[in-house]
């Protein structure tokens, strides 16, 4: 079965050194579906020497490859396509038309889609835990936040994005702190290499989410995963409980842990640092179970692709039959 994961970079030929999650998520399903990961421009050339039988984007933006992208579809008209939405605001390239929508969230707004199952794509990013007693990882930091502006978080980062805490974010979207009131010690973008990830160094990081999400289930975020193998205790925003408890972490996880101000954040670093060791053991109980359950979502993910593969082939045939019929 030839299976095609398109990604959306038109220029980059490798993804030595990229960080970006969705990316990362599919590197995992590549690996687990036997797929080919298609970047840029000149892998979907290349890609047009083959028949495909299904198609999954994992993306969409305004830089995707679409020429070459449309030319495949046109090539493999009978291909399954799916698309593996891992986040609630992501919109899909026009005229890609999902058979088949993989998403992460509770509520799809995906209303194109014929059928929607929830995964927890989150999880396909766990990973053992680096060895903390390693000279390689050495806790140089208290607390960080990471990743893009969100305006659904603006709130919470005027908040809890203050010094001394630390934010890892790239240049062009300082700016976007800065303008809500953000003031903390400003980091660029981590490195996300395996084994060298800069969030080693720090003892703590801490989870925030859209206010959206306070209602609407999502599986817990990618940072959450990053930060069990990365050895940091994890404090989080006490909006978040609806998604705590309803998550697998729910059965162990310790009210201590959730944080509602900037000052009250900075008290329980210092709590923390009288006896890091205790938290971080504390912490690691929750994560028992993570690597059988990211096994098991695994499964279902390949299950459900391959039961579907050609199936939206036999139904749209089923279809035009009956038409025929109707049409005497």
């Amino acid at each position: 079965m030839n299976i095609a994961i398109f990604e959306i970079y038109p220029k980059k030929k490798s993804v030595q050194g990229m960080i970006d999650a969705h990316l990362r998520n599919s590197l995992v399903l590549r690996d687990c579906l036997d797929a080919e990961l298609l970047l840029s421009d000149e892998h979907y050339h290349k890609a047009r020497a083959k028949k495909w039988d299904a198609f999954i984007l994992s993306y969409a933006s305004f830089y995707s490859p679409f020429k070459s992208i449309y030319k495949l579809m046109e090539e493999n008209p009978d291909a399954t396509r799916f698309f593996v939405a891992n986040e609630y605001q992501l919109n899909l390239i026009a005229g890609y038309n999902p058979h088949y929508v993989l998403t992460n969230f509770e509520r799809s707004h995906l209303k194109y889609s014929i059928d929607t199952q929830r995964f927890n794509l989150n999880l396909l990013l766990a990973q053992p835990p680096n060895d903390i007693a390693s000279e390689k990882y050495p806790k140089k930091y208290d607390c960080v936040y990471y990743g893009t502006y969100r305006p659904d978080r603006a709130k919470y980062f005027k908040e809890y994005l203050q010094y001394p805490i630390y934010l890892s974010t790239s240049t062009k979207n300082m700016k976007k702190f800065k303008h809500v009131g953000c003031n903390p010690r400003w980091l660029g973008k981590f490195d996300w290499t395996k084994g060298a990830e800069t969030l080693n160094l720090f003892k703590y990081s801490l989870y925030i989410e859209d206010e959206y999400t306070h209602n609407v289930y999502n599986y817990l975020a990618n940072r959450y995963y990053e930060a069990c193998f990365c050895n940091n205790v994890m404090f989080f925003d006490i909006n978040c409980k609806n998604t705590v408890e309803k998550s697998e972490i729910a059965y162990h996880f310790d009210p201590f842990y959730y944080v509602n101000s900037h000052k009250e954040l900075l008290d329980k670093i210092n709590t923390c640092n009288e006896d890091f060791g205790k938290h971080l053991a504390t912490q690691k109980k929750w994560t028992i179970s993570q690597l059988l359950l990211r096994r098991q979502e695994i499964e279902k993910i390949r299950k459900y692709i391959f039961d579907h593969v050609g199936k939206n082939t036999k139904e749209e045939s089923q279809e035009s039959t009956q038409t025929q019929h109707q049409l005497g």
